[in-house]
């Protein structure tokens, strides 16, 4: 009897240590900075799937039909244009696509317009005859082959405020990407949501589509595809385009980044300063944490774990307004530890019950 109790909890204690490791096997934000020290990133705010804790990196998984960005550009001294870039990655059955909403802005002429790209990253050879919309097919400097649109030319005046949109919606057939942007202030969308490019990816039959966000494994796992790794979500500053890096005189800007979860727009449930998955970058700027949002300044450029994401973001009619998360930091990670303890239990009720 006490043998077979002591099997029974020696094997129970087996599977736990199995699944811990499965459940922290995740990927490493830092595999790019670290092999390539001295290549200049994109900075701002991304989610890349992990929370880090010391040298430990602890993986979660986010699918969603939209994310939605914060921009405030308070002051900005550039003697090049600059892009801010929400990027993110969509699954449509087993290929993943690459998303981009841009606003580039030209400081010099206090100009911007928009941009939106797709690209096909399942593997090399990968086709886009089966994406459709307004824009046009180009082959990037890295000699992929892009669909791109554009919109403009806008006037700006400080402070320039937006939200950059990417919506995921599909059908048995196809999937609709919408490209969006909601003018706050500063411009002559203030108040307005502009969908500037509707573009449909055709398939025979569509059995699943979301962006996905996900620390479990890197994109290269399953894509050929040299600087584009993660599955993440970024929204960041960076050249104007085709690789370029740009540097600032003056910037003082702020960001914030959400996702769809049950009909309201929360929060990434952590985030790091730098984007990796694109090819612009810039050389003088970081990031700091102010309350809820995310401050870029100019400064010694470093690449860095910015802690957990809070709050929502509420859009009602021409207003938009950042809410302060009322979970505390503390608390969020009490109800996570008392969730995994309830689904524990559960699994190991039922190995006990099958023994």
């Amino acid at each position: 009897m006490y043998s077979l109790k002591f099997m029974k909890w020696g094997f129970l204690v087996f599977l736990s240590l199995i699944f811990a490791q499965v459940s922290m096997a995740s990927i490493n934000p830092y595999v790019d900075t670290q092999e390539y020290p001295f290549h200049s990133y994109a900075i701002g705010i991304a989610s890349y799937g992990v929370y880090q804790k010391g040298n430990s990196m602890i993986p979660y998984f986010i699918k969603t039909d939209s994310v939605v960005g914060f921009v405030r550009v308070d002051s900005v001294n550039s003697e090049n244009p600059f892009s801010i870039q929400l990027n993110v990655m969509l699954i449509v059955n087993d290929q993943t696509f690459w998303l981009q909403d841009v606003v580039v802005m030209n400081p010099s002429e206090d100009q911007f317009y928009l941009s939106s790209s797709v690209l096909n990253l399942t593997s090399l050879d990968s086709p886009l005859h089966n994406v459709s919309g307004d824009g046009s097919f180009i082959q990037g400097s890295d000699g992929q082959c892009y669909y791109v649109n554009y919109i403009g030319n806008y006037y700006y005046s400080l402070p320039f405020s937006f939200l950059p949109i990417i919506n995921v919606t599909h059908s048995t057939s196809e999937v609709r990407i919408l490209f969006g942007f909601k003018g706050i202030e500063g411009n002559c969308f203030d108040g307005k949501t502009v969908f500037f490019d509707n573009v449909v990816i055709h398939f025979p039959y569509v059995y699943r589509a979301s962006i996905y966000v996900s620390g479990y494994n890197y994109l290269s796992d399953s894509s050929p595809y040299q600087g584009f790794s993660f599955y993440d979500a970024e929204l960041v500053f960076g050249g104007e385009g085709n690789g370029k890096v740009v540097s600032f005189n003056q910037l003082e800007a702020f960001l914030s980044l959400y996702y769809q979860k049950d009909g309201k727009y929360v929060s990434f449930p952590s985030y790091f300063d730098f984007g990796s998955d694109t090819a612009e970058g810039t050389s003088n700027l970081v990031t700091h944490r102010v309350g809820n949002l995310f401050e870029v300044t100019t400064g010694r450029q470093s690449y860095y774990y910015l802690g957990r994401g809070e709050g929502s973001i509420s859009v009602d009619g021409g207003k938009t307004l950042v809410v302060q998360n009322t979970i505390s930091p503390i608390q969020s990670v009490i109800l996570s530890f008392l969730l995994f303890i309830l689904i524990l239990a559960s699994i190991f009720r039922k190995i006990i019950s099958s023994i």
